[in-house]
């Protein structure tokens, strides 16, 4: 789509960015990702938005029904090899990935401004606020947590097809 003409100011460094998770229902839990794109000289629109600036994390909701509250992340960076400037137009990209498969994106355009601009409204614990009953979880995966049990895929064939006939005969004669 087209960016807006209607734009936000938002610092070159980066700034705040407020979340309502629970707009719909089925989001008592949602995996939330936070992405830049950035447009170009010549460009109607950012081709991609391939630039994380949060990395993913897990938000958990009161319930699966519609419910009120947000959270805040009061100081959202700007990736260092970005390479942005004052006056140009980026636009933020949020994705919302419900537990049910369903994806939210919502976007907005902005253009960057000075640090410290009169431009952009000062963050306060009265615009920028997490309400008490949302959790949040960090999402990861590593290949050095184990169980701790013995896998039966290590241990050789013929030792796997001898407790399986072992098991065969004890379970006739039980029968």
């Amino acid at each position: 789509m087209p960016q807006t003409t209607n734009r936000t100011f938002w610092p070159v460094s980066g700034g705040a960015l407020s979340i309502q998770p629970g707009w719909f229902p089925g989001h008592s839990k949602a995996f939330i990702y936070i992405n830049i794109g950035i447009q170009g000289p010549g460009d109607l629109a950012p081709p991609n938005m391939s630039h994380t600036v949060v990395p993913a994390f897990e938000v958990t909701g009161p319930s699966n029904e519609n419910y009120p509250g947000q959270f805040c992340l009061p100081q959202v960076g700007m990736p260092a090899d970005a390479n942005l400037s004052v006056g140009q137009n980026i636009t933020i990209q949020v994705v919302e990935a419900a537990q049910h498969g369903a994806a939210l994106y919502s976007c907005v355009d902005v253009t960057l401004v000075e640090n410290g601009s009169p431009q952009v409204e000062t963050v306060t614990q009265d615009n920028c606020y997490n309400s008490s009953d949302l959790g949040f979880q960090l999402v990861f995966s590593t290949a050095a947590l184990s169980s701790g049990a013995h896998s039966t895929l290590q241990r050789p064939p013929v030792q796997m097809a001898v407790a399986a006939m072992f098991l065969f005969v004890v379970a006739s004669v039980l029968l």
